[in-house]
């Protein structure tokens, strides 16, 4: 039986209140394992303990059969597992090129080598598609489209075992997330395992191996991604069982109050729903 490049066992972190209540998982190597939930699930604070960013209060972790507790996103970076968050972190008074690159800038002579720099930030950024993008110029200057696209760049360059993406669409257009999903599957059927955290159920299911639903901080039901229904994950998010009608998750319902039919705006990409009197949507 091969060892997963993720296993995390009775995983439990608290605030004011608990958040994780012993998370269990395993993320295979070259798997996509998404994770889907409504807010405060739990999802973000998962990610960022294994990526280092939080402690957990318990429970274990193992990296390819190690054990692994790390105690910053260095640390976690340094043994293969990278995050791009929804926090934008890059450096705005610094260069692309200097972000891009920050923990391994090239030298010659003891000085920074301008051309060196330019050059890995140019092949950095071709692989999520920023090809006409200057690597000189100042981070603060870009659009949260491109910000979004070089934390991702920067996360892609080192040795990655494991890469943690929370949201990564959200702020992308439609080619830039074709050029993001090409990567994912190129990153996995090289072994790397890629942890997914998207609210959008149509992208979940096309990305993911395997789909997790968390619900108050556990792990509610794990599905097929190719094969379970945005319906189904709907109702594992909210607490109906798998294939009941629609009804028992949502009450009794009456008629349409709002349907939204093929809406587009900005990083809005083919909303489609309804809200029913008397409904919870």
């Amino acid at each position: 039986m091969s060892v997963p490049a993720l296993a995390v066992r009775g995983l439990a972190k608290a605030y004011a209140g608990p958040v994780l209540r012993g998370i269990s998982l395993e993320v295979g190597r070259g798997e996509v394992r998404a994770l889907v939930g409504e807010n405060g699930a739990g999802k973000s604070t998962f990610c960022r303990i294994v990526a280092g960013l939080v402690a957990a209060d318990r429970g274990e972790i193992t990296l390819a059969g190690r054990p692994f507790r790390p105690r910053t996103r260095r640390e976690a970076a340094a043994q293969g597992v990278r995050m791009v968050t929804q926090e934008r972190a890059l450096v705005g008074t610094l260069t692309v090129a200097e972000n891009l690159l920050l923990t391994e800038l090239p030298a010659r002579l003891g000085w920074l080598d301008r051309r060196a720099l330019r050059v890995r930030a140019r092949a950095r950024l071709e692989r999520v598609g920023l090809v006409a993008l200057d690597p000189d110029r100042p981070a603060a200057t870009l659009g949260i489209a491109q910000q979004q696209l070089v934390e991702i760049a920067a996360a892609l360059a080192g040795p990655c075992e494991v890469l943690i993406l929370d949201e990564p669409t959200a702020a992308l257009s439609d080619a830039e997330a074709e050029r993001l999903f090409a990567e994912i599957e190129a990153l996995a059927a090289a072994g790397t395992a890629v942890v997914y955290v998207s609210h959008r159920l149509d992208e979940v299911r096309r990305v993911a191996s395997r789909v997790s639903v968390l619900r108050d901080g556990q792990v509610a039901g794990t599905f097929p991604g190719a094969e379970v229904s945005a319906s189904d994950l709907v109702r594992a998010m909210a607490g109906g069982e798998r294939g009941a009608p629609a009804a028992t998750v949502a009450g009794a319902r009456g008629a349409p109050a709002l349907v939204v039919k093929g809406l587009r705006a900005g990083p809005l990409r083919e909303v489609n729903f309804s809200a029913h009197a008397g409904e919870i949507l």
